[in-house]
């Protein structure tokens, strides 16, 4: 039986945790799955505010260059009212003032090299603008425009690239020459009046207000916020990304008009980012890959987008670039799996438990039926032997009968046949009791009782209104025969007209109480408490364990019940009283006291 469970424990335990594994492997990699398309929903999503966002921006962003062209020119035709038309008359004080009263950055008046085809700052009220040569902005694409303001006193037009204004043009917003950690609007203009070009810009602080009211940055900065998977949000230059588009001035810092970063951070940078760039705006989808970067598991989304108008050089065909925390993706999921191994274990747990359980009561069940099959063995083997030799002597009986009729003893005969009333009473009795298992175990107990010349009596009323299920009758048999079996055992060294046991058993107040009472000597009152211990008797040890009484104790406690014991030199009473369900009782018994009952064994 051992070696069977543990085969059937090891069969459980392996089965249910490959079905775990195999369940929580399937689990894993479909929320992973998922997990990756709602976070390619979120980004895309995202990637559609942004471009939103964009393209809002890209609208403001032209009104506002065309208003601060408007600031510019009008600033330039004050200064211009306001200061010598000849270079040469011009200070830099009176440069610093005249700004000072413009509220602008700064002021610079260039000077014009026909021959040399180029222009030099002449005066500023920046001292690192006083020098500053012009041919290489642009590749000359600046000092081609300010050629024609300063001859024909207008500039032509260029696409997506600077406002032009009457006498005027200004350039889009970009690092200063002079100083390279600075970003201006610059504004250019000459009417034909003064000699030099006027040159008032704007600091980037103004500039850098509009970006961050204008929500491209704050609206990058929300998204990631609100999806706690994105690392970053970069917005690149396409065009320089894939190298389509190069600096016109590789040797300097790179200028604002210059950067491929526009929006965002792009920090998480891979091998790969070009050629997945090329895929996305070959076929003008987002591409996702997943990779790993700077020691990173991460999820990277390419979105292509176009831009028309913009005024920005080179910035009409823009990247964005998501990427994702992939670590923290499957890190959430990892967790998730942990939890639900934990609780499969703990349910493998519960059921080898509970499969535990159920073999041991099953067990310890089979371990009752066996307990009282053997008793019923042994009172029905005590039976068959008492019948066997009564048939064994009936011959005898007869032949001595037969002899005392032909004598003509009949006097003899009729005592001879008084001796046997009590064989013939034994054997012909009819035990009738409402619960059959009580019937074999009574009329085991008569034989044994007979054979022994004990006076035997049994009463069983109210036995028709039990309901019991058989495990409860099983434990009942066993602690009315342990009782009887200790009754019996009590009585037999006294005379034998004195050898008396009765078996009493009836409900009162919904309690099943029985009692078994003997005559013989009392048990003393130092070892009434001792009597239901496990292992302590009475009885020789070669006769007697000492388990009997202490199984009625613990029958009896099984059911909430109690075991009351009354011993005196007259009789010795055990009683046992067992509270009934509402469904153990089929109808209401009729109270019989216990004194009637009992009267029996008097």
């Amino acid at each position: 039986m051992n070696l069977r469970f543990r085969k059937l424990m090891i069969t459980y335990i392996l089965a249910t945790a490959a079905l775990l594994l195999l369940l929580n492997a399937i689990y894993y990699y479909t929320m992973r799955n998922t997990l990756l398309d709602g976070q390619k929903q979120n980004i895309e999503i995202m990637t559609s505010h942004i471009k939103s966002s964009l393209e809002i921006t890209q609208k403001g962003e032209m009104l506002f260059e065309d208003a601060l062209a408007d600031k510019l020119r009008i600033a330039a035709i004050t200064a211009q009212s306001m200061l010598p038309h000849k270079l040469e008359d011009v200070t830099n004080e009176q440069l610093v003032e005249v700004k000072d009263k413009l509220g602008i950055e700064g002021l610079t008046l260039f000077k014009y090299l026909k021959d040399q085809n180029n222009f030099v700052g002449a005066k500023s009220t920046d001292p690192k603008e006083i020098g500053l040569t012009t041919e290489t902005w642009g590749s000359g694409k600046w000092n081609k425009v300010f050629a024609e303001l300063m001859e024909k006193h207008e500039a032509t037009p260029i696409q997506n690239f600077g406002e032009n204004l009457p006498h005027f043009w200004a350039g889009p917003y970009d690092t200063s020459s002079a100083d390279p950690t600075r970003i201006s609007k610059w504004g250019y203009y000459n009417d034909g009046t003064t000699d030099y070009l006027i040159d008032p810009y704007i600091s980037e602080d103004i500039i850098n207000r509009f970006h961050e009211q204008a929500g491209v940055e704050f609206n990058i900065s929300d998204q990631v916020k609100n999806n706690p998977l994105v690392l970053e949000v970069g917005i690149l230059n396409d065009k320089i990304l894939q190298g389509d588009w190069k600096a016109p001035n590789p040797d300097n810092p790179v200028w604002h008009s210059e950067r491929m970063v526009l929006y965002g951070e792009y920090t998480y940078t891979s091998d790969d980012d070009q050629k997945l760039a090329e895929e996305a705006f070959d076929g003008m989808k987002k591409v996702h890959k997943v990779m790993e970067i700077n020691g990173r598991m991460v999820l990277r989304t390419y979105s292509p987008i176009t831009l028309q108008d913009n005024v920005n050089k080179g910035f009409d065909r823009m990247l964005i670039i998501v990427t994702s925390d992939m670590d923290k993706m499957t890190s959430d999921l990892v967790h998730k799996e942990i939890r639900m191994s934990i609780v499969g274990l703990v349910f493998v747990l519960i059921g080898a438990l509970m499969l535990v359980a159920v073999v041991r009561y099953i067990r310890r069940q089979t371990e009752l039926v066996d307990d009282v099959q053997n008793m019923y063995l042994q009172n029905i083997e005590s039976l068959f032997k008492t019948v066997k030799e009564y048939r064994h002597d009936f011959v005898n009986h007869i032949f001595a009968m037969s002899g005392l009729v032909k004598i003509k003893k009949y006097d003899e005969l009729e005592q001879y046949l008084h001796s046997l009333s009590h064989i013939n009473k034994s054997l012909n009795d009819i035990i009738d009791i409402p619960i059959p298992a009580f019937n074999g175990l009574i009329q085991a107990k008569m034989a044994q009782a007979m054979e022994r010349k004990i006076q035997f009596e049994y009463r069983f009323t109210q036995f028709d209104s039990l309901n019991l299920d058989i495990m409860k009758i099983t434990n009942l048999v066993r602690v009315a025969g342990n009782l009887i079996d200790n009754a019996f055992y009590a009585v037999q060294e006294e005379e034998e007209d004195k050898r008396r046991v009765t078996i009493l058993s009836y409900i009162e107040q919904k309690t099943l109480i029985m009692q078994v009472l003997n005559t013989g000597e009392p048990i003393p009152e130092e070892i009434q408490e001792k009597i239901f211990e496990h292992g302590f008797s009475t009885k020789p040890k070669k006769s007697n364990s000492g388990l009997g009484l202490a199984i009625v104790q613990q029958i009896t406690s099984d059911y909430n019940g109690r075991v009351l014991l009354e011993s005196s030199s007259e009789m010795t009473c055990f009683t046992i009283e067992i509270p009934l369900g509402p469904k153990e009782l089929v109808q209401q018994e009729s109270p019989v006291s216990r004194q009637d009952q009992s009267a029996v064994g008097n």
